[in-house]
């Protein structure tokens, strides 16, 4: 029988009050895990980091930057990175302390990427969300990053990219240090989390994951002219890189099946199946006539095996859709119609496959920010190396003339 005793120099076990744990609190404490105050209108500790209090604000969006128009000013980074903020009464500095993650991947949010997050709900969001998931991409994504360090950090790349391409530097060709170190760790963490088990809890946050870096991967081009971009530049073996990123979605599309009813993004449903599953193709009499002969759709090869035939019928039922946000959708489905053989030719320049692409990058020249900067200056580069190297194919010298007017050159 234990003793009833303590031992010399030993100490009964110190126990705590009795106490009722607060359920109350503002969103942005309780994201952050520091205890809220509870002061109202704003609590203290919101005052303090720079965010607006949403303790009695539903409508107020989570650890979203408050106006600086408040007593004392930010100063700028110390030597040590932290953010200095310059108030009465003289505190010491406030270190950052939003933590993203909770293992060894997980990273603490600077003011910086606190106003970045902002941006992302109140700006970039609505530049490639649709009506289907604006909330979810303004909120839920949001709150599922703060678990997720690869959501996060791809969240804060596209941001990144959207600041760049709004910025009127004459380098915003070239990502920023920023946004590279953010895709890259995204990139890194979510490879890492592939090659793991996968729980029911990981299926959206990859799925969102996967969806930002595809907008990354299309917005990324270095080329500042025509004569930069592919196919005019030099030949390199990561030409067309940027489309394997499709391989790699639907890789995560089979983790995540965002299509099952308890995911966030259920009511993408209707437009997940335009892009990811199968569609019929287009019959050759849907197909215009100067198509069918020049792609080979009326000779006595099975069309299954055609390489051009899949992304063709893509692009004759986007013959007359205007490239919206709200069709983007059915645009990205040709990235999916290429197979090997497309690819294969496309690597080769040759002039049919490269008059299809021309075609597709057409109608998105004029249209969002992460497609339109690629599609005009590879659409501009193919009609100028078709011009250049296939003079002789007249047939593709005139139906060149659709996509030259789309991409500004030709009036």
């Amino acid at each position: 029988m234990p003793s009833q005793t303590s031992g010399a120099g030993e100490h009964p076990p110190r126990r705590r009050r009795a106490h009722t744990k607060s359920r109350r609190g503002c969103r942005n404490c309780k994201l952050r895990r520091v205890k809220c105050d509870e002061d109202k209108p704003n609590c203290q500790k919101c005052l303090l980091f720079g965010v607006t209090c949403n303790y009695n604000a539903s409508n107020v969006p989570d650890l979203q930057v408050a106006s600086q128009e408040r007593s004392g000013s930010i100063s700028p980074e110390n030597d040590y990175g932290q953010i200095v903020f310059n108030v009465k009464p003289n505190l010491s500095p406030l270190r950052p302390v939003v933590v993203v993650g909770n293992n060894d991947t997980s990273f603490k949010l600077d003011l910086e990427s606190i106003s970045r997050l902002d941006k992302f709900r109140q700006r970039t969001v609505f530049t490639f969300a649709t009506t289907n998931n604006l909330e979810v991409y303004q909120n839920r994504v949001v709150q599922l990053a703060v678990e997720n360090p690869f959501l996060m950090h791809s969240i804060l790349a596209v941001t990144a990219a959207h600041d760049r391409h709004l910025s009127m530097s004459l380098d915003n060709t070239r990502r920023s240090l920023t946004e590279a170190y953010h895709w890259s760790r995204s990139a890194a963490l979510l490879n890492k989390k592939l090659s793991s088990p996968i729980g029911p809890e990981d299926r959206d946050p990859l799925w969102a994951t996967a969806a930002l870096l595809s907008i990354l991967d299309l917005c990324s081009t270095e080329a500042s002219c025509p004569e930069e971009a592919w196919p005019l530049k030099p030949s390199h073996p990561s030409d067309l890189d940027w489309l394997s990123f499709t391989k790699g979605k639907h890789a995560v599309w089979k983790v995540a099946n965002p299509m099952r009813k308890d995911s966030i993004f259920s009511k993408m449903t209707p437009e997940y199946r335009v892009l990811m599953m199968n569609s019929s193709l287009c019959e050759i009499k849907d197909i215009p006539s100067e198509f069918v002969h020049l792609f080979y759709l009326d000779g006595p090869q099975p069309l299954h095996q055609n390489p051009y035939y899949s992304p063709i019928s893509v692009v004759t039922h986007l013959l007359d859709v205007p490239c919206t946000q709200a069709s983007m959708i059915r645009y990205l489905k040709f990235l999916g119609s290429m197979d090997a053989g497309f690819k294969s030719l496309l690597h080769g320049k040759d002039p049919r496959a490269l008059l299809i692409v021309a075609f597709w990058y057409g109608p998105m020249c004029e249209s969002l920010w992460w497609i339109s900067r690629r599609a005009r200056l590879e659409c501009q580069a193919i009609c100028l190396y078709l011009e250049r190297y296939h003079p002789e194919e007249t047939d593709i010298q005139r139906l060149l003339e659709r996509p030259k007017r789309q991409c500004g050159l030709a009036s």
